[in-house]
């Protein structure tokens, strides 16, 4: 388990809302990301590489602002979505 860091981070805005796109190129199992990011409204994490194992699935849970990521395996590459209510 370690605090990762994404390689790139794009910001979309559109109305009220934020799309956050964090690029990851090393997810293990346990790792979490401390995003800053508020008013969370949706978030969903996508895998980019091909997994080794069958069950290679990735999933992401949410507290404050911090993600934790669950996997299948380690050494994962994804991105994570992150939906939020933009603030003015």
């Amino acid at each position: 388990m370690a605090a990762r860091t994404p390689t790139l981070v794009v910001r979309e805005t559109f109305g009220s809302l934020s799309l956050h796109i964090a690029t990851f190129s090393d997810i293990d199992d346990g790792d979490t990301y401390v995003s800053g990011i508020k008013r969370v409204v949706g978030y969903w994490v996508n895998g980019t590489d091909a997994p080794t194992a069958t069950l290679g699935n990735i999933d992401v849970s949410e507290s404050s602002g911090t993600f934790t990521f669950n996997t299948a395996e380690d050494d994962r590459a994804g991105m994570l979505y992150v939906l939020s209510e933009r603030t003015v």
